[in-house]
């Protein structure tokens, strides 16, 4: 016998050593199935999608696995394997029966190469065989999983905190709820699909049933305590430890009944690969596996099918997700996580609307409706996609939740009543405004700096919008601005103030419609229209603009402006500041503090962000100019307020980093 046919058989032994499989008889007849095959440096061992024909199985080299981003483009690495025997292929034991990745040997590669056919046909005469050849095969799925779970969770912005969803409301809960019986349960599981009636009634003979309330762990990560765990009732939360790290990492949420949650003490998972959390009241089934040897060898590998199975399934979803999280890219992730079921999900599921409905912020909700939908499918693929999809696509629904507020601000602002006070539709806008952000993450410090009574002029450096919170009109609420009126002015003293805003451009109806109508002061800025008027009618608007906007600092009313006159990302943010608000300052009796703002990433999706402002320490321009009409003075003013505002802005950006690592 060849040389790494015999190396193949004392692998094998060593596996087997001390059960009853310790047979070489049963061994050679499995190595003779082997050719040996080998690779050189670069070489494809298998191509993402290509039909699973051969189980690789590679006693030395090196090899990286990817998967395709885009249709012929872009390809990520999702995986690597240097050590012996390393499994390739194994999407061959079990439908769509495709390879999930392609494979390539960054080493030359000795390898034995299987016909899955001819694995198949010796597993059914000696199924205690196909048990000792899968074992190491999920356990090598198993560990390939906890790899990417821990890069996945370079790029999460999720730790674990169950507050948020100990906190969920319109949700019935289901501490009164009565769990389904064992058997239907069993049957209704994708997991279990796969066995006879027999084993299953095995399986429920042995059901353990065991209630959490919210909030309590189920089992901890690294327990060897041997079982499988079956959602009945109510919901859980993965979370995930990376060996390095400190805390763990949500990974996904389940709530499918018969979904496996939780295993450990079985065929290549000897420990709890995740932690699990009751998120509600929830009721999980403890069954004890199937006996191995010859008493228990059909049942024994159906079960290690089961887990290969399984193990893949997390291990894909846990790809899609790292594609949503690293590139922010969901419809993409969606797109590959469907393409790889598309051979077994009817052509008329559902499904398959999923990436072009993702494509709009219009559509996303039609999106939800069909996820929605399939949960309830009486198909299990489609029942577990759609839950994974959902997984995928939290943080979308968190953002289309924002969206869709957004909307009803804008609709219920220029749709306030004519007779209603400006006033009064400004309390309603900032109502809906605080409705909305609640959505999000967002941080402010430096609330002590916030004078103890209103009739402050509130500077912030103004960021652009994201093209995604862009409403149907195309009209774009200003974030940052609304910001510190809703959540900062209007929290601290009942009013919202009034914002000084630019001058629409003609074919602007919808921002000029609104913003008229929260009666906020306009001027004109650069982005607006170009006006004719002489160097006497702009000092008269002036002018006039300064007595107005001086009438309701003295009547209490907080001013609140950007001093750039237009807006910058996050990363190049201030702009020069021009003189206008440090001017109406002065021009003021008595002169009002400048209270200045500094605010970060409101221009980014804010899905993926954390939104923060930092207040600083109010200053008078009498204080700190002395002469305002001196040009030269008030020209080194601005410079200086610009480079304090950039440190401020940098302060700002950590505090949101703080707070998305925490």
């Amino acid at each position: 016998m060849d040389d790494i046919r015999e190396e193949f058989i004392a692998h094998l032994a060593a596996q087997a050593a001390g059960t009853e499989m310790d047979r070489r008889p049963a061994w050679e007849r499995l190595a003779a199935l082997a050719e040996e095959q080998d690779f050189a440096a670069e070489q494809l061992m298998t191509r993402q999608f290509a039909p699973a024909r051969h189980l690789f199985l590679v006693a030395d080299g090196a090899l990286r696995f990817r998967i395709r981003l885009d249709e012929g483009n872009e390809d990520l690495d999702v995986g690597h394997r240097e050590s012996p025997w390393s499994a390739v292929g194994w999407s061959g034991f079990g439908v769509p029966r495709r390879y999930a990745t392609t494979v390539v040997c960054t080493s030359p590669c000795r390898a034995l190469r299987f016909d899955h056919a001819a694995l198949a046909a010796l597993f059914t005469d000696e199924p205690e065989l196909g048990v000792i050849l899968l074992r190491p095969v999920v356990e090598q799925c198993f560990a390939r999983l906890a790899w990417m779970r821990s890069r996945l969770t370079t790029h999460s912005r999720v730790p674990v905190n169950f507050a948020h969803a100990l906190r969920d409301e319109g949700e019935e809960e289901t501490y009164n709820r009565a769990p389904p019986p064992v058997m239907d349960l069993l049957r209704r599981s994708a997991f279990f699909e796969v066995f006879e009636e027999p084993g299953l009634r095995a399986l429920a003979g042995t059901v353990e049933s065991r209630y959490f309330c919210r909030g309590e762990p189920i089992v901890e990560q690294g327990d060897p305590a041997p079982g499988l765990w079956v959602l009945a009732t109510g919901r859980v939360a993965l979370n995930y430890r990376p060996p390095s790290a400190r805390k763990a990492f949500a990974l996904r949420v389940i709530s499918d009944p018969g979904a496996v949650v939780a295993l450990a003490g079985l065929p290549g998972v000897e420990r709890q690969p995740a932690s699990v959390v009751a998120v509600r009241d929830c009721t999980v089934y403890r069954i004890d596996p199937p006996p191995a040897g010859p008493t228990g060898g059909d049942a024994a590998l159906a079960l290690a099918r089961r887990l290969l199975w399984l193990g893949a399934t997390h291990l894909r979803a846990a790809r899609a997700l790292f594609i949503s999280r690293r590139f922010e890219k969901e419809k993409l992730a969606i797109s590959n996580l469907l393409e790889q079921s598309c051979t077994q999900l009817s052509v008329h599921s559902p499904l398959h609307v999923l990436p072009h409905l993702l494509q709009h912020p219009l559509t996303v909700g039609d999106a939800f409706a069909v996820l929605e939908q399939m949960k309830a499918s009486s198909d299990a693929l489609e029942r577990g996609l759609a839950e994974t999809c959902e997984d995928l696509l939290g943080e979308v629904q968190r953002e289309h939740d924002f969206f869709q507020a957004l909307r009803r601000v804008y609709h219920a602002v220029v749709t306030a009543p004519p007779q209603m006070p400006a006033a009064d539709v400004r309390k309603l806008c900032a109502r809906g405004f605080q409705d909305a952000f609640r959505r999000i993450r967002h941080v402010v410090e430096g609330e002590r700096n916030l004078p103890q009574t209103p009739g402050h002029i509130f500077i912030f450096n103004h960021l652009k919008n994201h093209e995604h919170n862009t409403l149907p009109n195309n009209f774009q609420l200003t974030l940052d601005s609304h910001f510190v009126s809703a959540m900062v002015l209007d929290r601290r003293y009942g009013d919202s103030g009034i914002r000084v805003v630019r001058k629409s451009r003609g074919t602007e109806y919808g921002h000029q419609e609104y913003y008229d109508r929260l009666g906020h002061l306009s001027v004109y800025t650069q982005e607006s229209d170009r006006i004719e008027e002489t160097a006497e009618e702009r000092q008269t608007r002036r002018n006039e603009f300064f007595e107005t906007a001086g009438r309701y600092l003295k009547s209490g009313t907080n001013l609140i402006l950007s001093p750039e006159g237009t807006s910058y990302w996050t990363e190049d943010s201030p702009g020069p500041f021009k003189p206008g608000a440090f001017r109406l300052a002065a021009s003021v009796e008595p002169e009002p503090w400048i209270v200045p703002l500094a605010v970060a990433n409101f221009d980014r999706r804010i899905h993926s962000t954390v939104c923060a402002v930092v207040i600083k320490r109010p200053f008078k321009v009498s204080e700190v100019v002395g002469d305002i009409t001196d040009r030269d003075r008030l020209a080194r003013f601005l410079d200086n307020v610009r480079t304090a505002y950039r440190s401020y802005v940098e302060e700002a950006r950590r505090l949101a980093r703080s707070a998305a690592a925490g």
